[in-house]
């Protein structure tokens, strides 16, 4: 049988069609692109999902589907025939780039308020997908500061930070050499953790053969703040208080297997080297721990901030709510010295409200804020100590402490998300009734500009 062929208003339609499917297969790509970025920069899975649904909106999409979980998303479009245009988009590491994360949260912006061409936004982001951070030796000795500082601000003398601040500087410059070699984040985990415990034991044991009292668990403690998963857990929790049960529960687990990662390596570093291994016991209390614990607190927060490779500028904005939060957590660790939940829990709700007001006066995302806050929070003490107790088969203490960190932890991811609950009620993101309400915001903006 001989083929017809199409009609004029045949062939324009299939033109039309095929022109859409076009446009919409390049508007995926840009907007996955972006969403895979933010998702390896240790944003939100909410986050995510938010920013490639309103692109896709932006750009003419007149239905969109997107899941995301923390290593894949998956969006599709419905055009006007009826049919879909869906791409998928893998993550495969997620590290914590607070400087892209905000790059590409405003290059989101900027897409949906239509102020830029889309060979702007694909220039953008390529330019964004290869910048770099902070040169090497920057990274390299804010590991060691985070490890130095947080070894004096747990309990330790000016002393333990010395050791303390080689092997923060050498467990990030291994970091940076494993992540180029794309090595497996939880082996990676390991890998640094038995650094940081073989080492703390060592020179520990060196400090004190020269005379010097150095306390392996405090130096030990600080090492242990390079690599945990605080933000991690802290994600997982608020997305599942959000509905993202399927990713929170997912982030929740790479959280749980990253800290037994620190705990196997600082475990394996204590069972191998536990005849070398001296620990000295000297308490800090008093006007004196308070002293040390405000400025170190401070200093601590700012090099997380670095570490992270946070914008300066972002850092400095944040300086308020560090010490305010920091100065609720005094006050409720002293009249509730017995209630760890609450010890980070109401802190943490603190330091929540600020971050997300700032977010919004910034245009920036919160977490970029929250982290530096809450990071003093961390209970990288309590860690150690169940992971101490454990190989000393001294389950009783082992469970003490491991209560501990399991209510500390809970205390600052409920306190996150009890603040992005309401906020998500106040300034709703999702929802029909959003998706509503951002596109008369769009349409408003497009007819003032004709």
């Amino acid at each position: 049988m001989e083929t017809q062929p199409l009609t004029m208003p045949q062939t324009a339609a299939a033109e039309t069609l095929e022109n859409e499917r076009r446009h919409f297969d390049r508007v995926l790509a840009l907007a996955l692109g972006i969403g895979s970025g933010l998702l390896s920069c240790g944003a939100s899975v909410s986050r995510v999902e938010i920013a490639v649904e309103r692109i896709c909106l932006a750009c003419g999409a007149k239905e969109v589907n997107v899941m995301s979980l923390p290593s894949v998303i998956n969006c599709s479009v419905r055009m006007v025939d009826g049919s879909e245009v869906s791409q998928l988009k893998r993550c495969y590491e997620v590290t914590n780039d607070f400087r892209k994360m905000e790059n590409y949260n405003q290059l989101s912006r900027d897409i949906c308020a239509g102020k830029i061409t889309a060979e702007e936004a694909e220039s953008r982001l390529e330019q964004i997908n290869v910048s770099k951070g902070y040169p090497l030796p920057v990274a390299v000795l804010s590991g060691g500061l985070v490890a130095g500082i947080f070894t004096i601000y747990f309990g330790g003398s000016l002393i333990d930070g010395i050791p303390a601040f080689l092997i923060g500087c050498l467990m990030l410059y291994v970091s940076t050499l494993l992540s180029r070699r794309d090595f497996n984040a939880y082996a990676r985990t390991f890998v640094l953790s038995v650094i940081g415990g073989v080492c703390s034991i060592l020179l520990t044991r060196l400090f004190i053969l020269c005379g010097a009292r150095c306390h392996v668990s405090m130096v030990s403690i600080g090492t242990i703040m390079v690599v945990v998963p605080g933000l991690l857990i802290c994600n997982a929790v608020r997305d599942m208080f959000l509905g993202d049960i399927y990713s929170g529960a997912f982030e929740l687990m790479s959280g749980l297997l990253t800290i037994l990662a620190i705990a196997a390596g600082y475990s394996a570093s204590i069972m191998i080297l536990r005849s070398v291994m001296v620990e000295l016991v000297d308490t800090r209390t008093g006007t004196e721990d308070y002293i040390y614990r405000i400025i170190t607190c401070l200093f601590g927060a700012c090099s997380v901030g670095v570490m992270f490779n946070c914008d300066l500028k972002k850092i400095l904005i944040g300086v308020g709510n560090i010490l305010a939060t920091f100065a609720v957590y005094l006050v409720i660790e002293y009249f509730y010295a017995d209630n760890f939940f609450l010890q980070f829990f109401i802190p943490t709700l603190l330091a929540a409200l600020i971050s997300e007001i700032l977010a919004r006066l910034f245009k920036a995302p919160s977490t970029i804020f929250l982290v530096p806050a809450i990071i003093v929070l961390v209970p990288g003490g309590s860690l150690y100590y169940t992971v101490n107790y454990i190989v000393n088969a001294d389950m009783a203490q082992a469970a003490a402490w491991g209560e501990r960190a399991a209510l500390s932890l809970l205390g600052i991811a409920v306190g996150i998300s009890v603040i992005s609950a309401i906020f998500q009620i106040i300034h709703p993101l999702k929802g029909k009734a959003a998706i509503k309400r951002f596109l008369r915001l769009k349409n408003k903006h497009s007819e003032g500009d004709k």
